[in-house]
């Protein structure tokens, strides 16, 4: 990694590698830089006074007073892309060009080009981008543009004279020469119906789904063996024959037959219910924003941008420009990431980079591109709709004895991660309830809509609004409290999920259901029900349960945490901060083996951990597998993990990113600073280890309390001083655990729960060496067939109130409970939690945007028609509950930002059906609806 010498703000984001392209990370000041770029081999680069985060941030050790980044964002200073300029970049042009990109507004007729006719000399741009213009650069285009057909070509802009893919599909990308004629242009190009130009209307397409990523079936009954593709050992698709990687496809297809027989059991009393949601805009923030400038005398291609997915953002322009010729040829790319002002998956494989990419390798300086929010509506990515169809069987006891699932997720022109959201969606397909018998099919259907992705909770919300309805009809159809009914089923710790893993973890979705049911707002609910008619309101009191899942199943991560010859501490982490708090609550980390909190973060760096020298290549192992098969590459490659890195999600930091910023902190601990104290205090290093501990910031012994306590600044005296190790980096790779193995530091061999450690000795010029792990300790063989295996359960009950007259829902009281583990830091909890509750309202409510036709790809669609949910939107009562660390035995924390939305939509739905003796099963549910039932 080239070294950076701009003037050190917050917030550093790195890209990952890719075939033949070197990478390069650098850290944007909150101000102009004011020492010029050097090059990376200078032999002695000026030392910089880096710009840390504004005093008093920091709490007592373990707490943060406000966030880290807090100052900075409420006094204005420049941490998103958008607040950048060719000229705060020093060693660029000055000169910076501005480019807008015209869009297909229709996707239902051909694309016969652009006319720029109404515009005057003076306006005309510079450049005009088509698709015959990028013919020639030889585009290797991500899988993520993979277009709805499969024998259709992928393309970035819409070829004249062939119909767009999706509607808001690029077709033209003009270059004007400065912010002011881009401005003056812009005014008359947007909105204008005749620039891009359209033939006849065409019947309408049709597409294959794109492939379910798993079918789902799970059967454990007396006197037959359990069927999952856990406790087989593969997955299965019961719609194709055998075949050597899945030789189970007949047995479960058999399987569901004996399901289906279940659920038309006579004895048992099945209900059924197809249920639909909407498409959904992620509504950061920020508008997408960037710079881009190719550097032709290095052949450097040099982004600024707000991304939650460094890594694959910088690979894909890597791999998409890297074949191209000169003068557009890039065998560098260099990331400078900003802030991305929220992200929720909206930032996460967006069509953004490539297009500033683009532009950028065929302009003549540095290019400028900022959306406004009509044209964010327009391109940015969706939350996927769904429809799903559910059956449950129960029996007379009120047990949840079968299941099945069918999950079509409409989508938008480019898969993105569609079949991803749709494998999530399956996953969650039973929420957190017990039910032995059960499958579920889930189907990401593409479409000629605007492109639909990863964000808001990954198809967790889809999930939540259809079972926990069907839940709630089931409950009424029994005559059953909704509550108990589903306290009689949910999970406990050794039951198994879907997909037959196992769950390890005390569950505690009953605890939540006994809580609820015993809340004041649930006992109350009929009386208060029977008060408000009689004043022209339907009221009522809703439930839901969440047993959401937060990571991905195989989630490699990693953390640098270094000390500073006067005794700061600094984190570097791949992970990106979408404002759910990821920097503060990393930088309160280290206090667990370094006694004080860190004083600077640098975020999103994946680069630098290539020090750690790591792969995840593994030899192809032939079907059928040999016998004996072959050594596992964690036993016979000391270097492999079977994740390097991944985009960022707002779930990932509590468990996740603290977990190896903790164990980077420990390993700097035991390699560094006890050795370092052993000296000062003239102890052997065995009487330490162990038994040390930080009072006040400063390190102690307690069994020799006369010795004089130990502050960071006089350990890194010591450290500097010895060549001891300055930095410590670490890789964790969680697959149903985390893999474990052992590490020489100091002398001895020390077990920790990382798979990956390398140190950076104090001496000068010293280089990172890695120290080989021994004795590793490798996941579950069938660990990748868990799916999921970490759940954070949450509950939330849900008053509403709606007048007779009007009937216009409003949510009155939300008492949300979660089971966050231990907490981290508690207002960023109550933070995250509140914005689910609004975001839950919104989906619920108020949130509503067609897919195709007469959607946000026209590019008229904007906050004055697109409603989220505002102040008065919110609940007069509002409660976050976190289930009492007694009450668990986690001792970590988990991941929640999914946890606290899922519940709000089902909740406020069975709330309304409560209020109003109807029950609406398509979101939004609007007063139009209401008063029509």
């Amino acid at each position: 990694m080239e070294t950076s010498y701009f003037n050190l703000s917050r917030r550093s984001f790195l890209g990952a590698a890719a075939s033949g392209v070197a990478f390069s990370w650098y850290e944007l000041a909150l101000a102009k830089p004011t020492t010029p770029l050097l090059p990376a081999a200078l032999a002695h680069p000026p030392q910089l006074a880096h710009l840390k985060a504004a005093p008093g941030w920091s709490g007592t050790p373990g707490k943060a007073r406000y966030r880290i980044e807090g100052m900075a964002k409420v006094t204005g200073q420049k941490i998103y892309a958008r607040d950048f300029r060719a000229k705060d970049m020093l060693g660029w042009p000055a000169q910076e060009r501005v480019a807008m990109i015209l869009r297909a507004t229709d996707a239902s007729s051909l694309f016969l080009g652009i006319n720029l006719s109404i515009l005057p000399a003076d306006l005309q741009p510079l450049r005009v981008i088509q698709h015959s213009d990028l013919v020639p650069l030889k585009l290797d285009l991500p899988f993520s543009m993979s277009p709805p057909a499969p024998d259709q070509l992928k393309v970035l802009l819409v070829p004249t004279g062939t119909q767009p893919q999706f509607y808001g599909q690029a077709v033209a990308i003009l270059i004007f020469k400065d912010l002011n004629q881009f401005r003056a242009a812009k005014r008359v190009l947007q909105f204008n119906s005749k620039v891009v130009q359209v033939g006849a209307m065409l019947p309408p397409s049709s597409f294959a789904p794109y492939n379910p990523v798993n079918y789902l079936t799970r059967y454990d009954a007396p006197g037959s063996a359990p069927f999952s593709q856990v406790q087989l050992g593969a997955d299965s698709n019961p719609h194709v024959p055998n075949s050597c990687d899945q030789p189970f496809n007949t047995r479960a297809a058999q399987v569901r037959g004996l399901i289906d027989q279940s659920l038309g059991n006579p004895s048992y009393k099945t209900i059924s219910g197809t249920y639909a949601t909407q498409v959904l805009d992620p509504m950061f923030m920020e508008p997408e924003a960037g710079l881009a400038w190719l550097d032709r005398s290095s052949a450097t291609m040099h982004l600024v941008l707000g991304t939650q997915a460094t890594n694959g953002d910088m690979a894909d322009v890597a791999s998409m420009l890297s074949g191209s010729p000169a003068p557009a040829t890039v065998k560098n790319v260099s990331l400078y990431s900003c802030y991305p002002g929220g992200g929720f998956g909206g930032r996460d494989v967006s069509t953004f980079p490539p297009l500033l990419a683009v532009a950028a390798a065929l302009c003549d300086a540095p290019v400028r591109i900022a959306q406004d929010r009509y044209e964010q509506f327009q391109s940015g990515l969706k939350q996927l709709a769904s429809k799903i169809t559910h059956s449950l069987a129960v029996d007379s006891s009120g047990n949840f004895v079968a299941f099945k699932s069918q999950q079509s997720l409409p989508s938008g022109g480019n898969n993105n991660y569609s079949q991803f959201v749709a494998m999530l969606t399956a996953y969650c397909g039973l929420s957190g309830y017990n039910i032995r018998q059960a499958y579920v099919d889930a189907t990401a259907q593409p479409s000629r809509g605007v492109v639909a992705g990863s964000m808001r909770g990954f198809g967790g919300p889809q999930a939540s609004f259809a079972v926990e309805s069907l839940v709630d009809e089931t409950a009424v159809a029994l005559g059953r409290d909704p509550i108990e009914l589903r306290e009689q089923n949910v999970l406990k710790q050794g039951d198994r999920t879907i997909t037959g893993a196992p769950l390890t973890q005390r569950m505690t979705l009953a605890e939540i259901c006994s809580r609820s049911k015993n809340h004041t707002v649930w006992k109350e609910r009929k009386r208060i029900k029977a008060e408000k008619a009689k004043q022209g309101i339907w009221y009522g009191v809703g439930f839901a349960l969440a047993s959401q899942a937060y990571g991905t199943g195989t989630d490699g991560v990693m953390a640098e945490v270094s000390i500073s010859p006067n005794g700061e501490i600094t984190v570097r982490s791949n992970c990106v901060d979408m404002g759910n708090g990821s920097a503060t609550t990393l930088a309160i980390s280290t206090a667990a083996f370094a006694g004080n909190n860190a004083a600077q973060v640098h975020m999103g760096d994946v680069g630098t951990f290539n020090a750690l020298q790591m792969t995840t290549n593994t030899p192809l192992i032939p079907c059928p597998v040999p016998n004996p098969p072959p050594a596992s590459p964690w036993l016979s490659n000391p270097a492999y993990t079977a994740s390097f890195s991944m985009s960022s999600s707002a779930c990932l930091t509590a468990f996740h990113q603290v977990h190896v910023t903790q164990q980077a902190t420990r390993a700097l601990l035991d390699a560094a600073l006890l050795p370092a104290a052993a000296a000062l205090w003239n102890q052997p290093l065995s009487a330490l280890q162990g038994q040390t501990a930080w009072q006040g910031g400063r390190l102690v012994l307690p069994s020799l309390p006369l010795l004089q306590p130990l502050s960071l600044a006089m350990l890194a005296a010591q450290i500097y001083n010895t060549g001891l190790p300055k930095a410590a980096m670490v890789h964790g790779l969680y697959q149903g655990s985390w893999v474990s193995a052992s590490y020489m530091l100091a002398g001895s061999l020390r077990s920790m729960p990382i798979d990956g450690l390398a140190l950076l000795p104090s001496g000068i010029g010293q280089d990172w060496q890695v120290v080989t792990r021994q004795n590793v300790i490798p996941p579950d063989p069938n660990a990748h067939l868990y799916g999921r295996s970490l759940y954070a359960p949450s509950g939330a009950l849900v008053a509403v109130e709606i007048p007779m007259t009007t009937g216009v829902p409003r949510v009155m009281q939300v008492e949300l409970l979660v089971d966050a583990g231990k907490v981290l830091q508690p207002d960023l909890l109550q933070g995250q939690a509140q914005g689910g509750i609004a975001m839950g309202i919104g989906y619920a409510l108020l949130e509503d945007l067609p897919l195709e036709q007469g959607g946000a790809g026209d590019g008229r669609w904007n906050l004055d028609r697109y409603h989220v949910a505002l102040a008065s939107d919110m609940p007069r009562i509002m409660n976050i509950t976190p289930l009492p660390s007694s009450a668990s035995t986690e001792t970590t924390a988990k991941g929640i930002a999914e946890a606290v939305l899922c519940p709000i939509a089902p909740a406020i739905a069975n709330a309304i059906a409560h209020a109003t003796g109807k029950r609406f099963r398509s979101l939004p549910i609007t007063s139009k609806n209401i008063l029509g039932a």
